[in-house]
């Protein structure tokens, strides 16, 4: 990928950004809700009535996704590395 398309990539996610926020909560949400209506253990939990206020729904499921997610996704940023310059994305930094 040339440093051309890497800029109007990064440019267009910008402008996208609030759209592709959503998408990604409400996809997280759905999945979440299909998982508990397979498996059968998951069935006494009660949807109907967190489903009444889809909006704070699916918020809580995102929410409580990035937390248990974010620092897997901040270790394997770590791990890789910026083809342009062929350094690591996000580096260590001492503790004080």
């Amino acid at each position: 990928m040339t440093t051309t398309q890497q800029q109007k990539i990064k440019k267009l996610v910008s402008k996208y950004n609030d759209i592709l926020l959503n998408s990604m909560r409400l996809a997280v949400a759905e999945d979440f809700i299909n998982l508990m209506l397979l498996n059968r253990e998951d069935s006494e939990f009660e949807l109907k009535n967190l489903m009444e206020d889809k909006n704070d729904f699916y918020n809580a499921i995102l929410k409580e996704f990035m937390k248990q997610n974010s620092s897997s996704v901040l270790e394997d940023l770590k791990k890789m590395e910026d083809p342009t310059f062929g350094i690591k994305i996000l580096k260590k930094r001492p503790l004080r």
